[in-house]
């Protein structure tokens, strides 16, 4: 008991110093990262889930894809839609189109709606791996 408790702190104070270094750049990439996570935590348990719904497999699925929602609410809510113009627009609509896609993944058990989603979240993310990478 002490160990997964000792490893789970570890990881809260190593995740902080992350965050607290990180620029800009590097905290929209950790978000993406932490979203397609969850995302992938949905999508192993829709697949044990199938049709016999057993709960800890719904309870699991379903805060996973909540976590996911968070964040890309946060994505959302920090976008500088007043200077970022276009692309800020097209980040928001491109939310909100992941957000619904992820309320019928969440009801419906929908694998295909989730990894709609995760895609387009991976290939907004490589954009940002780009910048990263570029030095921005």
């Amino acid at each position: 008991m002490y160990g997964s408790n000792a490893a789970a702190h570890y990881r809260a104070v190593r995740g902080q110093g992350v965050v607290a270094a990180a620029s800009p750049t590097r905290l929209v990439q950790v978000a993406y990262d932490g979203v397609l996570s969850h995302l992938a935590i949905a999508q192993g348990c829709m697949a044990r889930i199938r049709d016999n719904l057993p709960l800890a497999e719904v309870t699991k699925k379903c805060d996973a894809i909540n976590k996911a929602v968070l964040l890309i609410g946060h994505l959302d809510e920090c976008l500088d839609r007043e200077r970022g113009g276009a692309v800020a627009e097209n980040l928001h609509n491109l939310y909100q189109y992941v957000l619904a896609r992820l309320t019928v993944a969440n009801a419906n058990n929908d694998v295909e709606a989730l990894r709609e989603a995760a895609d387009l979240l991976r290939t907004v993310k490589s954009g940002w791996d780009q910048i990263a990478k570029d030095g921005w």
